[in-house]
């Protein structure tokens, strides 16, 4: 028994497979690529060559690429949204140093950050830290003074 696709449903499985990898976080464009596979199953659907199949995907590519992207943006920059550094308001919050798989950080809202000595100062488990700012998923700290109280 052989086990034949028509070239529409090849389509359709690398949409399906690209729409799938955007559950990874991928800021819509794999979900945009997965959609734009759609329009190269329509015009195989149609009959259309294989240029006409990937033309219309390209195209359509095209388009949703940057549509899909814009509308990721402001979804994630609306006033709900929790920053791509962590907590936008953990800025001169103090905490205490932790260490997590051989590495310094701190806890916010149980999820791990590394941190960055903002001073060139050591840093060592247990101390209570001052964050300045984020840079990435990085906090830049410096120490906080004795009679700081933290937050876990």
């Amino acid at each position: 028994m052989a086990w034949e696709m028509e070239v529409w449903q090849l389509w359709l499985l690398a949409g399906m497979i690209l729409a799938a990898l955007e559950m990874l976080g991928l800021g819509f464009v794999a979900l945009a690529l997965g959609v734009s596979c759609g329009a190269g199953a329509l015009a195989a659907a149609a009959g259309g060559s294989l240029a006409v199949q990937v033309g219309s995907s390209a195209v359509a590519a095209v388009i949703l690429i940057p549509l899909l992207v814009r509308l990721f943006k402001q979804h994630r920059s609306g006033a709900d949204s929790i920053s791509l550094a962590g907590e936008a308001g953990s800025a001169g919050q103090t905490y205490t140093l932790v260490e997590q798989q051989g590495r310094l950080g701190i806890r916010i809202k149980g999820d791990f950050f590394p941190v960055e000595s903002a001073d060139a100062n050591a840093l060592s488990v247990n101390q209570t830290i001052i964050v300045q700012r984020f840079s990435g998923i990085t906090a830049i700290v410096a120490l906080a003074p004795i009679n700081s109280v933290t937050k876990d």
